[in-house]
């Protein structure tokens, strides 16, 4: 756990300045917008904008988590100047693979969120004292939408920190297309299936969609059924399976690289 804890040290350490700017532009944004969004209220009498760091959160949290995300391996795994440190710190590979997930994983998203309340709690007095516009603090817990975009977030950050891992260069982009490329060949498998099924069950001849016409309520009532079986298992997959793959597959090749490049 010692171990551990010095590594997270490590990690902030070496990304600090670059956290800092980062934080800092998103602090300047906010408050550059809310001024925006003020000054426009106030000079053409309309209301008062009250969702501007609730809108702005998730593309934060989402595009901004996933491309620090893509980044966190580049340096101590792929660079020849750094990746020969890593492999001597006197750590093991899932200690040096945890202390990197941790800060994408839970790190990013308590500090953009702590962030965003920080500033809303700087920036609203000062657009009441200035604008006079009423003040709105950034609440992430307003109709539980945080806890769904941080659903959102642990299962495609598992899939960004699995690409960090992979791909040399360019891992965001990387990511994105090879994501891309897994949808299409999921979604022509799953339209092929489909396909299959309603000749099985219709003949060849029909034409998928010309089929639904012979539904009658009976068969649509179990095909709910089925389908809400379907979902649930899917849920389960997406949420829990899905996500520990990328993980543990993550990990691994970890020590992959460890176990060959980094020698």
């Amino acid at each position: 756990m010692n171990r551990l804890l010095v590594l997270l040290k490590r990690e902030w350490k070496i990304g600090q300045k670059d956290y800092s700017t980062y934080g800092l532009v998103i602090v300047l944004l906010l408050f550059a917008f809310e001024t925006m969004q003020s000054l426009v209220a106030r000079y053409t009498g309309s209301s008062f904008p009250m969702e501007v760091y609730s809108e702005m959160f998730p593309g934060f949290l989402l595009l901004g988590g996933f491309i620090t995300t893509s980044m966190l391996f580049s340096e101590d795994m792929f660079s020849k100047d750094a990746q020969h440190n890593w492999l001597m710190l006197p750590a093991t590979n899932l200690e040096k693979f945890l202390s990197k997930a941790l800060v994408s994983t839970i790190g990013y998203p308590i500090a953009l969120t702590l962030l965003f309340f920080l500033t809303s709690v700087v920036t609203e007095p000062i657009q009441f004292l200035i604008f006079g516009s009423p003040i709105g603090l950034f609440n992430p817990f307003r109709d539980n939408e945080l806890w769904s975009l941080l659903a959102q977030y642990w299962v495609w950050n598992s899939v960004f920190l699995l690409g960090a891992t992979f791909f040399h260069k360019g891992h965001f982009i990387k990511t994105v297309l090879a994501v891309g490329v897994v949808f299409l060949g999921l979604g022509s498998l799953a339209l092929l299936f489909t396909r299959i099924v309603f000749a099985i069950k219709f003949g060849s001849s029909m034409q998928m969609f010309d089929s639904f016409m012979y539904f009658d309520s009976r068969y649509l009532q179990n095909s709910l059924t089925a389908l809400k079986v379907f979902s649930g298992i899917a849920s389960v997959l997406y949420y829990a399976v899905l996500p520990l793959f990328c993980l543990v597959t993550a990990y691994f090749r970890v020590e992959e690289v460890q176990a060959t490049d980094a020698v």
